[in-house]
């Protein structure tokens, strides 16, 4: 399993990041499209398992017209403009095409979950890289983020002795999650000194501090979706590590907390 983990993170990384720097804006969003629409089918798989039944494929291509939205720069209103005319035409879809009426209210809901969760909070990234600044927005994050991932796996295996939330996660642990955290501040702290120089001392302590916390609760989150739906991992896209969602679970909170700090002129 350790061995899948690295080779699987060495496979993904070069390209990563050759996307990143040389790689358009669109290219990127290309790049998450496709992860949004693998993560969709994924959480309405699980869904699936556990009983549920969503309408697979109007929330993919409803999701994907979302991060659509959201990437080409859509004001509020039409934003949500787009959330009520998803909404009326999924409860349209299930007045046409239900049979049992007892199941509409249980399919629009988990569909529309998929939607918000995986394809409105996957969109941050592909927001991020569309400004200005981009490529170091992104970088930022990813090393931020998946500092922190690191950090809290290889701290809770060696160190680990107080579970965090048992009834979530058997595997997480308080001291995990501490050191989850301080290599988060120091990825952030390390990406300061690389390549964000104007990032202020303090704002890269708080911003590495906000972004590890928002992370972790995105893991927790993630996995008390699964403990619902009954299955241990989202998929097996990712060798050693799971589904997609089960990489880039942190991404999912902290993409956005980076951007309403980065709108918000905190950075």
């Amino acid at each position: 399993m350790h061995v899948k983990r690295v080779l699987s993170a060495a496979a993904f990384l070069p390209p990563f990041v050759l996307l990143v720097q040389f790689g358009t804006p669109f290219q990127f969003f290309l790049l998450v499209s496709l992860a949004i629409l693998v993560g969709l089918y994924e959480f309405y798989t699980m869904a699936q398992a556990s009983g549920l039944h969503p309408l697979r494929s109007f929330g993919m291509v409803g999701g994907l017209a979302l991060a659509c939205l959201l990437f080409f720069g859509a004001s509020a209103p039409w934003l949500a403009s787009a959330l009520a005319g998803v909404v009326g035409l999924l409860l349209t879809s299930l007045l046409l095409g239900s049979n049992d009426l007892k199941e509409a209210a249980p399919r629009a809901a988990i569909t529309l979950l998929g939607m918000i969760y995986v394809a409105g909070l996957l969109s941050f990234p592909s927001a991020l890289r569309a400004m200005v600044p981009g490529r170091t927005y992104i970088f930022y994050l990813a090393s931020v983020t998946w500092a922190g991932d690191i950090g809290a796996f290889y701290v809770g295996r060696t160190l680990g002795r107080r579970l965090l939330c048992p009834s979530i996660s058997p595997h997480k642990t308080v001291e995990g999650g501490v050191g989850g955290l301080l290599c988060s501040v120091l990825a952030s702290c390390l990406a300061k000194l690389l390549f964000w120089e104007s990032l202020g001392i303090a704002q890269s302590i708080f911003l590495g501090l906000g972004l590890g916390v928002m992370g972790q609760v995105g893991d927790l989150c993630e996995s008390m979706l699964k403990r619902s739906f009954g299955v241990k991992d989202a998929g097996t896209v990712i060798p050693g590590h799971g589904g997609l969602l089960d990489r880039v679970d942190s991404l999912l909170f902290s993409a956005p907390s980076l951007y309403v700090a980065v709108l918000a002129g905190w950075v």
